[in-house]
Protein backbone atom coordinates (compact mmCIF):
# COMPACT_ATOMS: atom_id res chain seq x y z
CA UNK A 1 0.00 0.00 0.00
CA UNK A 2 2.76 2.44 0.93
CA UNK A 3 5.29 1.21 -1.66
CA UNK A 4 2.87 1.85 -4.52
CA UNK A 5 2.34 5.45 -3.47
CA UNK A 6 5.80 6.99 -3.37
CA UNK A 7 4.65 10.61 -3.36
CA UNK A 8 2.20 9.85 -0.60
CA UNK A 9 4.89 8.01 1.34
CA UNK A 10 7.15 11.08 1.16
CA UNK A 11 4.34 13.25 2.46
CA UNK A 12 3.53 10.79 5.25
CA UNK A 13 7.15 10.46 6.39
CA UNK A 14 7.71 14.22 6.32
CA UNK A 15 4.43 14.89 8.15
CA UNK A 16 5.22 12.26 10.81
CA UNK A 17 8.69 13.66 11.49
CA UNK A 18 7.28 17.17 11.72
CA UNK A 19 4.57 15.94 14.12
CA UNK A 20 7.40 14.97 16.48
CA UNK A 21 8.47 18.60 16.52
CA UNK A 22 4.98 20.09 16.65
CA UNK A 23 4.25 17.94 19.69
CA UNK A 24 7.29 19.39 21.44
CA UNK A 25 5.34 22.42 22.64
CA UNK A 26 3.45 20.15 25.07
CA UNK A 27 6.55 19.63 27.19
CA UNK A 28 5.82 22.80 29.12
CA UNK A 29 5.92 20.87 32.40
CA UNK A 30 9.70 20.64 32.10
CA UNK A 31 9.94 24.43 31.85
CA UNK A 32 7.74 25.21 34.87
CA UNK A 33 10.44 25.26 37.57
CA UNK A 34 13.17 26.89 35.41
CA UNK A 35 10.72 29.61 34.31
CA UNK A 36 9.50 30.17 37.88
CA UNK A 37 13.09 30.51 39.12
CA UNK A 38 14.33 32.64 36.22
CA UNK A 39 11.45 35.13 36.38
CA UNK A 40 10.70 34.83 40.13
CA UNK A 41 7.18 33.93 39.06
CA UNK A 42 4.53 31.95 40.91
CA UNK A 43 4.52 28.28 39.86
CA UNK A 44 0.75 28.19 39.37
CA UNK A 45 0.95 31.25 37.10
CA UNK A 46 3.67 29.50 35.07
CA UNK A 47 1.52 26.37 34.69
CA UNK A 48 -1.26 28.50 33.21
CA UNK A 49 0.84 28.79 30.03
CA UNK A 50 -0.09 25.19 29.21
CA UNK A 51 -3.79 26.09 29.35
CA UNK A 52 -3.25 28.87 26.81
CA UNK A 53 -1.33 26.38 24.70
CA UNK A 54 -4.12 23.79 24.61
CA UNK A 55 -6.87 26.34 24.00
CA UNK A 56 -5.07 28.04 21.13
CA UNK A 57 -3.96 24.69 19.69
CA UNK A 58 -7.64 24.02 19.00
CA UNK A 59 -7.93 27.47 17.40
CA UNK A 60 -4.89 26.63 15.29
CA UNK A 61 -6.45 23.43 13.97
CA UNK A 62 -9.58 25.36 13.01
CA UNK A 63 -7.77 28.28 11.33
CA UNK A 64 -5.22 25.97 9.72
CA UNK A 65 -8.04 23.85 8.35
CA UNK A 66 -9.66 26.92 6.83
CA UNK A 67 -6.40 28.14 5.31
CA UNK A 68 -5.33 24.80 3.84
CA UNK A 69 -8.42 24.73 1.62
CA UNK A 70 -7.09 27.87 -0.11
CA UNK A 71 -3.34 27.61 0.44
CA UNK A 72 -2.67 23.88 0.51
CA UNK A 73 -0.89 21.77 3.12
CA UNK A 74 2.64 22.93 2.33
CA UNK A 75 2.08 26.61 3.03
CA UNK A 76 0.02 25.91 6.16
CA UNK A 77 2.71 23.55 7.46
CA UNK A 78 5.43 26.13 6.83
CA UNK A 79 3.37 28.91 8.37
CA UNK A 80 2.55 26.85 11.45
CA UNK A 81 6.13 25.70 11.90
CA UNK A 82 7.56 29.19 11.56
CA UNK A 83 4.99 30.47 14.08
CA UNK A 84 6.27 27.91 16.60
CA UNK A 85 9.88 28.90 15.86
CA UNK A 86 9.08 32.61 16.23
CA UNK A 87 7.11 31.96 19.42
CA UNK A 88 10.02 30.12 20.99
CA UNK A 89 12.46 32.79 19.84
CA UNK A 90 10.28 35.50 21.37
CA UNK A 91 10.11 33.43 24.57
CA UNK A 92 13.90 33.52 24.70
CA UNK A 93 13.83 37.32 24.74
CA UNK A 94 10.95 37.75 27.19
CA UNK A 95 11.93 40.53 29.66
CA UNK A 96 12.15 39.49 33.30
CA UNK A 97 9.79 42.33 34.23
CA UNK A 98 6.91 40.99 32.10
CA UNK A 99 6.97 37.16 32.34
CA UNK A 100 3.27 37.01 31.42
CA UNK A 101 4.38 37.64 27.83
CA UNK A 102 5.08 33.89 27.78
CA UNK A 103 1.31 33.42 27.68
CA UNK A 104 1.44 35.13 24.28
CA UNK A 105 4.73 33.86 22.88
CA UNK A 106 4.66 30.23 24.00
CA UNK A 107 1.01 29.80 24.89
CA UNK A 108 -0.76 31.57 22.03
CA UNK A 109 1.70 31.85 19.14
CA UNK A 110 3.21 28.37 19.58
CA UNK A 111 -0.22 26.90 20.31
CA UNK A 112 -1.77 28.23 17.09
CA UNK A 113 1.27 27.27 15.03
CA UNK A 114 1.32 23.74 16.40
CA UNK A 115 -2.40 23.31 15.70
CA UNK A 116 -1.95 24.45 12.10
CA UNK A 117 0.93 22.06 11.49
CA UNK A 118 -0.90 19.22 13.20
CA UNK A 119 -4.07 19.47 11.13
CA UNK A 120 -2.19 19.90 7.83
CA UNK A 121 -0.21 16.72 8.48
CA UNK A 122 -3.12 14.46 9.40
CA UNK A 123 -5.27 15.83 6.55
CA UNK A 124 -2.49 15.11 4.06
CA UNK A 125 -2.09 11.59 5.47
CA UNK A 126 -5.80 10.85 5.01
CA UNK A 127 -5.93 12.27 1.49
CA UNK A 128 -2.91 10.34 0.26
CA UNK A 129 -4.11 7.01 1.71
CA UNK A 130 -7.92 7.04 1.55
CA UNK A 131 -8.15 3.24 1.81
CA UNK A 132 -5.91 3.07 4.90
CA UNK A 133 -6.78 6.33 6.56
CA UNK A 134 -6.66 4.79 10.03
CA UNK A 135 -3.09 3.57 9.74
CA UNK A 136 -1.82 6.72 8.01
CA UNK A 137 -3.48 9.03 10.54
CA UNK A 138 -2.29 6.86 13.41
CA UNK A 139 1.33 7.20 12.30
CA UNK A 140 1.08 11.00 12.25
CA UNK A 141 -0.81 11.35 15.51
CA UNK A 142 1.41 8.73 17.11
CA UNK A 143 4.50 10.73 16.22
CA UNK A 144 2.90 13.79 17.80
CA UNK A 145 2.33 11.86 21.03
CA UNK A 146 5.83 10.36 20.97
CA UNK A 147 7.32 13.86 21.04
CA UNK A 148 7.07 14.16 24.82
CA UNK A 149 9.01 10.95 25.47
CA UNK A 150 11.60 11.77 22.82
CA UNK A 151 12.30 15.43 23.58
CA UNK A 152 11.80 15.56 27.36
CA UNK A 153 15.26 14.11 28.16
CA UNK A 154 16.89 16.33 25.52
CA UNK A 155 15.31 19.52 26.88
CA UNK A 156 16.20 18.55 30.44
CA UNK A 157 19.80 18.13 29.29
CA UNK A 158 19.78 21.52 27.56
CA UNK A 159 18.40 23.18 30.67
CA UNK A 160 21.14 21.59 32.77
CA UNK A 161 23.85 22.95 30.48
CA UNK A 162 22.44 26.25 29.22
CA UNK A 163 20.22 29.00 30.55
CA UNK A 164 16.49 28.99 29.92
CA UNK A 165 16.86 31.70 27.27
CA UNK A 166 19.57 29.82 25.37
CA UNK A 167 17.47 26.62 25.49
CA UNK A 168 14.52 28.45 23.92
CA UNK A 169 16.86 29.86 21.26
CA UNK A 170 18.26 26.40 20.41
CA UNK A 171 14.77 24.93 20.14
CA UNK A 172 13.65 27.82 17.93
CA UNK A 173 16.59 27.41 15.57
CA UNK A 174 16.09 23.64 15.40
CA UNK A 175 12.39 24.02 14.67
CA UNK A 176 12.98 26.58 11.93
CA UNK A 177 15.59 24.33 10.31
CA UNK A 178 13.49 21.17 10.30
CA UNK A 179 10.36 22.93 9.08
CA UNK A 180 12.23 24.54 6.18
CA UNK A 181 13.79 21.20 5.23
CA UNK A 182 10.69 19.01 5.38
CA UNK A 183 7.70 21.35 5.17
CA UNK A 184 7.70 21.37 1.37
CA UNK A 185 7.06 17.60 1.27
CA UNK A 186 3.77 17.86 3.18
CA UNK A 187 1.29 18.36 0.38
CA UNK A 188 -2.10 17.14 -0.80
CA UNK A 189 -2.50 14.75 -3.73
CA UNK A 190 -3.77 16.07 -7.06
CA UNK A 191 -7.12 14.28 -6.63
CA UNK A 192 -10.06 16.30 -5.38
CA UNK A 193 -11.08 16.10 -1.75
CA UNK A 194 -14.33 14.42 -2.67
CA UNK A 195 -12.48 11.46 -4.18
CA UNK A 196 -10.58 10.95 -0.95
CA UNK A 197 -13.57 10.73 1.39
CA UNK A 198 -15.01 7.25 0.84
CA UNK A 199 -17.65 7.29 3.58
CA UNK A 200 -19.03 10.78 3.15
CA UNK A 201 -20.58 10.46 -0.28
CA UNK A 202 -20.59 13.52 -2.48
CA UNK A 203 -21.41 16.01 0.29
CA UNK A 204 -18.53 18.09 1.62
CA UNK A 205 -19.81 20.01 4.62
CA UNK A 206 -18.64 23.47 5.49
CA UNK A 207 -18.27 24.20 9.20
CA UNK A 208 -21.46 26.25 9.12
CA UNK A 209 -23.36 23.33 7.64
CA UNK A 210 -21.76 20.86 10.02
CA UNK A 211 -22.79 22.68 13.21
CA UNK A 212 -26.43 22.34 12.16
CA UNK A 213 -26.26 18.55 12.28
CA UNK A 214 -26.87 16.20 15.22
CA UNK A 215 -23.73 14.31 14.36
CA UNK A 216 -21.56 17.34 15.12
CA UNK A 217 -22.85 17.58 18.69
CA UNK A 218 -22.65 13.85 19.29
CA UNK A 219 -19.04 13.76 18.10
CA UNK A 220 -18.06 16.84 20.10
CA UNK A 221 -19.60 15.49 23.30
CA UNK A 222 -18.12 12.03 22.67
CA UNK A 223 -14.64 13.50 22.22
CA UNK A 224 -15.05 15.40 25.48
CA UNK A 225 -16.20 12.33 27.42
CA UNK A 226 -13.66 9.85 26.06
CA UNK A 227 -10.65 12.11 26.81
CA UNK A 228 -11.58 13.61 30.19
CA UNK A 229 -10.27 10.59 32.15
CA UNK A 230 -6.76 11.31 30.90
CA UNK A 231 -6.81 14.91 32.10
CA UNK A 232 -8.31 13.97 35.48
CA UNK A 233 -6.21 10.90 36.29
CA UNK A 234 -2.79 11.30 34.66
CA UNK A 235 -1.72 14.67 36.20
CA UNK A 236 -2.14 13.05 39.64
CA UNK A 237 -0.59 9.71 38.73
CA UNK A 238 2.67 10.22 40.63
CA UNK A 239 0.99 11.29 43.86
CA UNK A 240 -1.66 8.60 43.49
CA UNK A 241 0.89 5.85 42.89
CA UNK A 242 2.75 6.77 46.09
CA UNK A 243 -0.58 6.82 47.93
CA UNK A 244 -1.27 3.29 46.64
CA UNK A 245 2.04 1.99 48.01
CA UNK A 246 4.62 2.50 45.26
CA UNK A 247 7.97 4.20 45.81
CA UNK A 248 8.88 7.60 44.41
CA UNK A 249 11.23 6.11 41.80
CA UNK A 250 8.49 3.86 40.41
CA UNK A 251 6.09 6.80 40.39
CA UNK A 252 8.45 8.54 37.98
CA UNK A 253 8.84 5.39 35.88
CA UNK A 254 5.05 5.23 35.65
CA UNK A 255 5.11 8.45 33.63
CA UNK A 256 7.24 6.67 31.02
CA UNK A 257 4.61 3.92 30.88
CA UNK A 258 1.94 6.58 30.38
CA UNK A 259 3.87 8.15 27.49
CA UNK A 260 4.47 4.80 25.82
CA UNK A 261 0.82 3.80 26.25
CA UNK A 262 -0.37 7.09 24.77
CA UNK A 263 1.78 6.58 21.69
CA UNK A 264 0.75 2.93 21.38
CA UNK A 265 -2.92 3.88 21.36
CA UNK A 266 -2.39 6.53 18.71
CA UNK A 267 -0.61 4.17 16.30
CA UNK A 268 -2.03 0.68 16.83
CA UNK A 269 -5.75 1.21 17.46
CA UNK A 270 -6.48 3.32 14.32
CA UNK A 271 -5.10 0.55 12.14
CA UNK A 272 -8.16 -1.53 13.10
CA UNK A 273 -10.59 1.27 12.28
CA UNK A 274 -10.36 0.42 8.58
CA UNK A 275 -11.80 -3.03 9.43
CA UNK A 276 -14.32 -2.66 12.25
CA UNK A 277 -15.42 0.97 11.99
CA UNK A 278 -14.56 4.12 13.87
CA UNK A 279 -17.81 4.30 15.83
CA UNK A 280 -17.32 0.79 17.22
CA UNK A 281 -13.78 1.64 18.27
CA UNK A 282 -14.99 4.72 20.16
CA UNK A 283 -17.55 2.56 22.00
CA UNK A 284 -14.75 0.18 22.95
CA UNK A 285 -12.58 3.07 24.14
CA UNK A 286 -15.46 4.43 26.22
CA UNK A 287 -16.08 0.99 27.75
CA UNK A 288 -12.41 0.38 28.59
CA UNK A 289 -12.09 3.87 30.10
CA UNK A 290 -15.23 3.29 32.17
CA UNK A 291 -13.96 -0.05 33.50
CA UNK A 292 -10.44 1.26 34.17
CA UNK A 293 -11.78 4.27 36.07
CA UNK A 294 -14.09 2.10 38.14
CA UNK A 295 -11.33 -0.39 39.02
CA UNK A 296 -8.98 2.45 39.99
CA UNK A 297 -11.24 3.24 42.94
CA UNK A 298 -9.69 0.25 44.72
CA UNK A 299 -6.82 -1.12 42.57
CA UNK A 300 -3.30 -1.61 43.86
CA UNK A 301 -0.18 -3.41 42.71
CA UNK A 302 0.02 -4.63 39.11
CA UNK A 303 -3.72 -4.12 38.61
CA UNK A 304 -3.26 -0.42 39.36
CA UNK A 305 -0.46 -0.14 36.78
CA UNK A 306 -2.51 -1.90 34.10
CA UNK A 307 -5.54 0.35 34.69
CA UNK A 308 -3.39 3.47 34.58
CA UNK A 309 -1.85 2.30 31.28
CA UNK A 310 -5.26 1.69 29.71
CA UNK A 311 -6.37 5.30 30.14
CA UNK A 312 -3.62 6.89 27.97
CA UNK A 313 -4.07 4.09 25.42
CA UNK A 314 -7.72 5.07 25.04
CA UNK A 315 -6.87 8.76 25.06
CA UNK A 316 -4.25 8.44 22.34
CA UNK A 317 -6.50 6.23 20.24
CA UNK A 318 -9.34 8.75 20.47
CA UNK A 319 -7.12 11.53 19.14
CA UNK A 320 -6.43 9.38 16.08
CA UNK A 321 -10.01 8.19 15.58
CA UNK A 322 -11.91 11.47 15.78
CA UNK A 323 -10.22 13.08 12.75
CA UNK A 324 -11.32 9.97 10.84
CA UNK A 325 -14.87 10.28 12.13
CA UNK A 326 -14.93 13.93 11.14
CA UNK A 327 -13.99 12.98 7.58
CA UNK A 328 -16.49 10.10 7.60
CA UNK A 329 -19.43 12.34 8.41
CA UNK A 330 -18.48 15.69 6.91
CA UNK A 331 -16.02 14.98 4.10
CA UNK A 332 -12.35 15.70 3.48
CA UNK A 333 -12.55 19.11 1.86
CA UNK A 334 -13.04 21.03 5.11
CA UNK A 335 -11.63 18.40 7.46
CA UNK A 336 -9.21 20.77 9.19
CA UNK A 337 -11.75 23.43 10.09
CA UNK A 338 -14.43 20.89 10.94
CA UNK A 339 -12.18 18.88 13.23
CA UNK A 340 -11.05 22.13 14.83
CA UNK A 341 -14.68 22.89 15.68
CA UNK A 342 -15.21 19.42 17.11
CA UNK A 343 -11.99 20.00 19.06
CA UNK A 344 -13.99 22.33 21.31
CA UNK A 345 -14.89 19.14 23.15
CA UNK A 346 -11.19 18.38 23.64
CA UNK A 347 -10.50 21.89 24.94
CA UNK A 348 -13.41 21.68 27.39
CA UNK A 349 -12.19 18.26 28.52
CA UNK A 350 -8.67 19.55 29.12
CA UNK A 351 -9.36 22.98 30.60
CA UNK A 352 -12.72 22.91 32.40
CA UNK A 353 -13.84 19.48 33.61
CA UNK A 354 -10.61 18.50 35.45
CA UNK A 355 -10.90 21.60 37.60
CA UNK A 356 -14.55 20.96 38.35
CA UNK A 357 -14.03 17.27 39.16
CA UNK A 358 -10.85 18.03 41.11
CA UNK A 359 -12.78 20.24 43.53
CA UNK A 360 -13.92 17.09 45.31
CA UNK A 361 -10.39 16.48 46.57
CA UNK A 362 -11.01 12.72 46.86
CA UNK A 363 -9.41 10.34 44.36
CA UNK A 364 -12.33 7.93 44.71
CA UNK A 365 -14.83 10.65 43.87
CA UNK A 366 -12.81 11.62 40.80
CA UNK A 367 -12.74 8.05 39.53
CA UNK A 368 -16.47 7.64 40.09
CA UNK A 369 -17.13 10.90 38.23
CA UNK A 370 -15.03 9.78 35.27
CA UNK A 371 -16.78 6.41 35.26
CA UNK A 372 -20.17 8.11 35.06
CA UNK A 373 -18.99 10.43 32.28
CA UNK A 374 -17.76 7.41 30.30
CA UNK A 375 -21.20 5.82 30.61
CA UNK A 376 -22.73 9.04 29.26
CA UNK A 377 -20.23 8.83 26.40
CA UNK A 378 -21.65 5.44 25.43
CA UNK A 379 -25.08 7.04 25.07
CA UNK A 380 -23.62 9.90 23.02
CA UNK A 381 -21.81 7.64 20.55
CA UNK A 382 -24.24 4.70 20.57
CA UNK A 383 -26.77 6.09 18.05
CA UNK A 384 -23.97 6.90 15.59
CA UNK A 385 -22.64 3.36 15.88
CA UNK A 386 -26.08 1.87 15.22
CA UNK A 387 -26.62 4.11 12.20
CA UNK A 388 -23.16 3.27 10.81
CA UNK A 389 -23.83 -0.45 11.20
CA UNK A 390 -27.05 -0.20 9.23
CA UNK A 391 -25.26 1.84 6.53
CA UNK A 392 -22.61 -0.81 6.11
Amino acid sequence: MFAENKQGLKALIAASILQLFFGMIYIWGIFVIPVAETFSWDVEAVKLTASFNIGFFVLGTFSGGKLQVRMGATKVTLLGGLMVAVGMLASAFTPASVPWLLYITYGIVCGIGSGMGYIAGITAAQKWFPKRRGLATGLCVGAFGLSVSLFAPLIEFLLSVFTLQVTFFILSASFATIILLLGRFVRFPEESAAQSAPLSGSIQYTTGQMVRTREFYRLTVSLLLVTVAFFVVIPAVQTLSIYRGFGASFATALLVIVGFSNTLGRIVVPAFSDRIGNEVIVLILMTVTMLASAVLTFASGILFVVMIALIPICFGAALSIFPLLTADYFGMENLGANYGAIGIGFAFSALVLPGVIGMSGSYTTRFVAVTILSVLGLFAMGPLALTARKRR
